[in-house]
């Protein structure tokens, strides 16, 4: 199961990455296909690091090779394709368009001698521990490069400005520039998506990834039919016609796209295109699916490989490679390290990706040539808690489009298995990560600052550039991409901090609407609307538990939920969870239908749940407040119980998200439970017990809820400021409406890191007791106790000073705040707290020893996640 996840996010790492070292390896790899993900991984041996990248692109073609065998002969391929084909297809100018597409797309342009761009980029990664919350920048990469092009040379890339920033760490070795996209080559896929497998035209379908909409043998995946219409001008007077084709997938598959594409409706080329994943990535899910597969393909496989690694390997790599599977095999037998343990599957939940859209525009050079101008992609992934936001956006402008330049020849290409005379060759050991260097028979040298100096820029940039650099002020770096079909050469500066330090590069605090059209990206999103779907084709239910599915609070005890899920197709999903805590024996479920274009989702839902007061600040009944209730018996919530119905939206925004719902609701107290009694881990080493549930104000409502969230200023290391709003608004046995905002303004300051956290709210009518305000505990005033005021309005701030460095941050902070009724706003005394914490990744998971002030002047410890620092 490991190599299906290895292939599973090989391929999509940049939506569902949870690490930050393999999401940048993945995105300076672009067009590389990780050969590693093809093939067990193994332990190093008597292999070096050249010599197993050898064998592991033998192995990938061995993999081609042998995919293409089983996929059957030509003729029975054409046959298929023929008669999906008359089903494919909406009208025949859809055939039309799209048969002219298609052989845009496989020929080779010959006309374009060459061209000099510039392109500017940016990759960013956040990272939020709830849906509707704080998101902290997790990672961000930037690129500034000149690119040149000859056909009968090939591609020269300048870096003029390379930029990563990780705010959790304090210093950021190496450089982004590996990332930086090409805009055109011989070959290059049209479409775009970042990964390895669209870099390349590939002519054949290739059912193991993602699937081409143009490709041959599309048409048993997809189907196809004609849009809007629409004519460019030119300065000329030349007239080109543009035909939109919508393109869905036959059925929900994440290996298929939906979208709307724009083709020269006379040439066939590419214009403009919007287009997702036509359904989310279970990552766990389809991990097991590959794994399947790969057991079936493996079966055939050897043979082929033995046979392509003994025809492309030198004689001495083959035999060494051999010895190891040999002793792999002997020592692993049916490899059950492949199995991933279902404890990690279980607690690792959800682990999914979605693509919500990604963009494509070209523009027209010189009357003829179609270049790309700009490419913009949004994704985010959900893993266990944490949810993360994707983001990567570049453009191109041309100098020189079909210019006569000089352009020096790419360098030759080493020998991979050669160090040369004299010089020493440096392997890696896989077992440790530690690099060992060889030397080769020579004069002992004595290490010096100069040899500490080269021995640090070999290990971080390769010995290329510390013998390059002796004698001058560049280097250059040869690197290829899609399996060795396309080499680049970089000329870098020898001083690679200056590509940081570049005026070529955006100001830390420019937004991405500063530097990129995104109103024009936008534009074409919104081709992705509720009506662009796969058809209606419903799959097979899934049913799961896991730790997403359980809870623990001051009512149910332990409470463990199943989940139901069914994909319908047309963009609807079925979805019931039923749950049923230990100490109440009270059960729980809803269930909803679902639809999602990615971007928006809207939900009508039945169900009868525990629900918590003041939400935002307990942690709506999920793994925050659950972990200290469980450890040391402290809920921060007070709960009451609700049956009825909503139809609810979310639509996520690129700076931001907007949710809201319309409810019909009975509202009760949830004390049907002996809640004194309910077990937790703290009880059994002492006499902690859970503080009793407010008794809640029974009534029916009929309303509308909703949440707003913006981030309003984003400098990776200066001033960030969030902002949140909160609105309620009902009718039946009260009538009332409620509101709050709340924001949160940080930014470093010296050594250190500042917060400063401000939140408001008031109501309007008779609000029930259950929706009220509870100030007090670890997301108002730490140091008090949960409930320490009730009212129908409130106010507070949090204050917070902490070290610079966010990857593990001492934090001193001081609160304050009120809540009461708001006829007596202000005329009583208002609680307080401070204290001394420890922040874990930027403030992610976060550990307190709080006093209370006023009026309680006790210590408390505090375990939660999600904290400004």
């Amino acid at each position: 199961m490991r190599a299906g996840l290895r292939r599973t996010v090989g391929t999509s790492v940049l939506l569902a990455s949870t690490l930050l070292p393999v999401l940048a390896q993945a995105q300076a790899q672009a067009g590389q296909r990780p050969a590693a993900s093809r093939d067990t991984t193994r332990k190093a041996g008597t292999l070096s690091a050249d010599e197993r990248r050898a064998v592991q692109e033998a192995v990938g073609k061995a993999r081609a090779i042998n995919r293409r065998r089983l996929r059957g002969d030509s003729a029975t391929l054409s046959r298929r394709n023929e008669e999906a084909a008359t089903s494919a297809f909406g009208s025949p100018d859809a055939r039309a368009v799209f048969d002219r597409a298609r052989q845009a797309r496989e020929a080779q342009d010959s006309a374009l001698r060459s061209y000099r761009a510039t392109t500017t980029q940016r990759m960013s990664v956040h990272m939020g521990a709830r849906r509707l919350g704080l998101e902290k920048l997790l990672f961000r990469g930037e690129n500034v490069a000149d690119i040149s092009w000859r056909r009968d040379v090939g591609v020269r890339v300048r870096p003029v400005g390379s930029r990563m920033t990780v705010p959790l760490a304090s210093e950021v070795a190496g450089d982004f520039v590996s990332a930086v996209s090409i805009p055109y080559f011989p070959g290059r896929e049209q479409l775009w998506f970042p990964s390895s497998d669209f870099g390349k035209v590939k002519t054949e379908v290739d059912d193991r990834d993602i699937i081409h909409p143009l490709a041959r043998g599309a048409e048993r995946f997809y189907r196809y039919d004609t849009g809007d219409s629409a004519s460019i001008t030119l300065s000329e007077g030349r007239v080109i016609r543009l035909q939109e084709l919508r393109i869905s997938a036959r059925k929900p598959d994440w290996r298929t796209f939906v979208g709307s594409f724009w083709f020269d409706r006379d040439g066939g080329q590419l214009v403009r295109a919007a287009y997702r994943l036509s359904t989310e990535i279970d990552i766990w899910g389809v991990a097991s699916e590959e794994a399947k597969k790969d057991i079936l393909e493996n079966a055939s496989l050897n043979p082929v490989r033995d046979s392509v690694l003994r025809a492309q390997l030198p004689r001495e790599v083959y035999v060494k490679d051999s010895i190891e599977r040999a002793r792999e095999g002997k020592s692993q037998g049916q490899n059950p390290d492949d199995e991933v343990p279902a404890w990690v599957t279980a607690t690792m939940r959800p682990m999914r990706a979605k693509l919500d859209a990604i963009t494509v525009e070209y523009a027209l050079y010189k009357g003829k040539f179609w270049l790309p101008r700009a490419h913009s992609a949004t994704a985010s992934a959900d893993v266990m808690f944490m949810r993360i936001p994707f983001r990567l956006d570049e453009k191109f402008t041309y100098a020189d489009v079909d210019g006569d330049f000089t352009l020096a020849a790419l360098p030759l290409a080493r020998n991979r298995f050669d160090a040369g005379p004299g010089r020493d060759s440096t392997n890696v050991d896989l077992d440790t990560g530690v690099e060992v260097t060889v030397s080769a028979p020579g004069k002992r040298r004595v290490p010096t600052d100069s040899a500490r100096r080269d021995s640090l820029e070999q290990r971080r940039y390769g010995r290329s550039k510390v013998t390059q650099c002796r004698t001058d002020s560049t280097w250059t770096k040869v690197e290829e991409r899609y399996e060795g079909s396309l080499r680049i050469a970089y000329d870098m500066p020898c001083d690679m901090e200056r590509l940081a330090t570049s005026p070529a590069l955006p100001a830390l605090g420019a937004n991405d609407e500063e530097l990129f059209d995104l109103r024009s990206a936008e534009q074409l999103a919104n081709a992705l609307s509720m009506s662009l779907q796969v058809p209606f084709a419903p799959q097979l239910p899934t049913i799961r538990s896991g730790s997403d599915l359980f809870r623990y609070n001051r009512v149910e005890g332990l409470s463990a939920g199943v989940e139901v899920k069914q994909v319908l197709g047309a963009g609807y999903t079925l979805r019931g969870v039923g749950r049923i805590g230990h100490a109440d024996l009270h059960a729980n479920g809803e269930l909803a239908l679902i639809r999602s274009n990615g971007a928006r989702t809207v939900s009508a839902t039945v169900y009868h749940r525990l629900a918590a007061m003041n939400p935002e600040w307990a942690g709506a009944l999920t793994l925050g407040p659950s972990l200290p209730a469980f450890l040391y018996g402290r809920d921060e919530g007070f709960y009451y119980r609700t049956y009825g119905f909503e139809l609810g939206e979310r639509r996520e925004q690129r700076r931001g998200a907007l949710e809201y719902r319309l409810f019909v609701e009975r509202q009760w107290t949830a004390g049907d439970s002996d809640v004194v009694n309910t077990f937790s881990l703290a009880r059994a080493f002492g006499d902690n017990r859970f503080r009793e549930n407010l008794v809640s104000e029974p009534g029916s409502y009929a309303g509308v809820s909703g949440t707003w969230t913006r981030m309003l200023l984003e400098r990776p290391r200066g001033l960030r400021m969030t902002g949140l709003a909160r609105v309620e608004a009902a009718t039946g046995t009260f009538e009332y409406a409620r509101g709050a905002i709340e924001s949160t303004i940080s930014r470093p300051v010296g050594p250190f890191a500042t917060a400063l956290t401000g939140s408001i709210g008031s109501s309007i009518g008779r609000v029930p007791f259950q929706r009220g305000f509870a100030v007090g505990g670890v997301r108002t005033v730490r140091g008090q106790l949960p409930g320490t005021q009730l009212g129908d309005a409130f106010w507070f701030s949090r204050a917070e000073i902490g070290a610079r460095n966010g990857a593990f941050r001492p934090v001193a902070f001081f609160d304050v705040g009120w809540a009461g009724s708001r006829k007596t706003f202000g005329s009583i005394q208002p609680q307080r707290g401070a204290g001394l914490g420890f922040g874990l990744l930027d403030g992610l998971i976060r550990f307190d020893i709080a006093r209370g002030l006023y009026p309680s002047k006790k210590w408390r410890l505090d375990l939660y996640l999600e904290a400004p620092l």
